[in-house]
């Protein structure tokens, strides 16, 4: 016999069911933007909408009151000086005689302006390039073809016969210039830690061998050090989420450090932070290219951290 008592239970039952499992539920499959925990820093927009020629804009330096950027693999050879307030493109600096096969990281120091095209997200990449230009050779404004010195290295513990397909510990988007040596920080797509290897500023070529390993827990895009070397930024983004480590007292003998803070930023999700630069007052600069966002640019004022490196 049909008992209505019965069936009534049973659809109270998975009513209760459904109310207990939907809200943690996700059709898209993606989680949603999670607001900022209260009191911390944030990401505040900038710039919303770059220009159109650096949608995939990578590398980030402060120079002359103005940021500068590149586009990454296949772009053309160009510097770019940007506009903060429109976000267009005020100055192209063509590169001479450079081949752009995947640019991801722009440092500088007080007299050069470095290119990294140091991509390798599989590895396949046996010797990398970096394009030494004077600053002395860029306008004050206006377009202009300049040359550029080169710098290659390899890596010394690079595996080989790595598969195809494989994503390698070997790719390089973050580094920064000081004391005539450039220091880059690894985009370890195993591990999610970043390795730092230094090279010398000076053209020639070199074979890199790791001095340090940083548990990153996340992808590392971009690096900066401030003007008066007591600051290190790096930039970047685990499971969609971005982040960036605030880094005090780094020490170029044993490349220890003094404190350490991380800040992710949930309410960002999908952000794709490609480049990030620090003013001589400590203000921020973060970049993005197009993703799910339009390529920006946002600034960040540091203040309590989040947590703390491992």
């Amino acid at each position: 016999m049909y008992d209505v008592k019965q069936e009534r239970s049973f659809s109270w039952l998975l009513l209760i069911v459904l109310l207990i499992l939907l809200p943690g539920c996700n059709i898209a499959g993606k989680p949603k933007n999670k607001p900022a925990p209260a009191n911390t820093p944030r990401l505040v927009i900038h710039t919303e909408y770059l220009d159109e020629i650096v949608l995939e804009n990578s590398g980030l330096i402060w120079y002359r009151d103005k940021l500068w950027t590149i586009n990454d693999s296949g772009g053309d050879p160009v510097l770019f000086s940007i506009d903060m307030r429109t976000g267009k493109c005020i100055q192209a600096i063509y590169i001479e005689g450079a081949y752009n096969r995947d640019w991801e990281e722009l440092a500088q120091d007080e007299d050069f302006i470095y290119i990294l095209d140091t991509g390798n997200n599989y590895g396949r990449r046996d010797e990398l390039t970096v394009y030494k230009v004077t600053k002395d050779s860029i306008p004050v404004a206006g377009n202009a073809r300049v040359n550029a010195d080169i710098i290659r290295y390899r890596y010394g513990d690079m595996e080989k016969n790595r598969g195809y397909f494989t994503r390698s510990p070997y790719d390089c988007e973050a580094a920064f210039a000081l004391h005539d040596s450039l220091y880059l920080f690894t985009k370890d797509w195993e591990n999610r830690q970043t390795d730092l290897y230094t090279c010398s500023a000076s053209p020639g070529t070199y074979t890199l061998w790791p001095v340090a390993t940083f548990e990153a827990d996340g992808l590392v895009t971009g690096a900066d050090i401030s003007p008066d070397s007591s600051l290190v930024m790096l930039v970047g983004y685990k499971d969609y989420v971005p982040f960036v480590w605030e880094i005090r007292g780094f020490n170029f003998s044993d490349y220890s450090m003094e404190s350490t803070k991380r800040i992710d930023f949930p309410e960002k999700y999908d952000l794709q932070t490609e480049g990030i630069a620090i003013q001589a007052d400590e203000r921020i600069y973060v970049s993005c290219e197009m993703s799910s966002w339009p390529a920006s640019v946002y600034t960040l004022n540091l203040g309590d951290h989040v947590r703390r490196m491992p």
